[in-house]
């Protein structure tokens, strides 16, 4: 049985897909918080939000995410992490010159992030709340960016 030339391309590509998703995704990924315990900490300042589309086999959903920011010995480096709105019944804290609390708001806030004094390009975000979004490490490693677009997070 001889297989088509076609086929083969696109088994390559797939593969070929999947190894860059790797790399990509071990390269920025978060650092587990246990191991990035005793890192110094700087701020860390969030540029913008948006959603990222993840494949999830036979379908994909869209996660909520911040990109932000941070400075080591005058040297820049960025980082992502999952927004998400609290769901145990809480009212959520908000900016108290708006009533609705939009992602928006959030571009530009400051955080907390650990880093790796030998290699600064690895760190850790604390979970945190910040103006009442869950902030959260992203950890996806097959996401595609959808996009700068007015996030629907505070809708139910």
């Amino acid at each position: 049985m001889h297989s088509s030339p076609g086929l083969i391309i696109l088994f390559l590509g797939v593969f070929a897909y999947l190894a860059v998703s790797l790399v990509v995704w071990l390269v920025r990924r978060p650092v587990r918080p246990e191991k990035a315990a005793n890192w110094p900490v700087t701020e860390g300042t969030i540029q913008s939000v948006g959603k990222v589309a993840v494949n999830a086999g036979r379908g994909s959903y869209q996660v909520d995410v911040g990109d932000f920011s941070y400075i080591v010995n005058d040297d820049y480096y960025s980082g992502r992490l999952t927004l998400s709105r609290p769901n145990d019944g809480r009212l959520a804290v908000c900016d108290p010159f708006t009533s609705d609390g939009s992602p928006k708001d959030l571009v530009n806030q400051k955080i907390q992030v650990l880093y790796n004094p030998r290699k600064p390009e690895q760190y850790s975000v604390p979970p945190a709340e910040l103006w009442g979004f869950l902030l959260d490490p992203y950890d996806e490693p097959t996401g595609q960016d959808t996009g700068p677009i007015d996030l629907n997070i505070d809708s139910n």
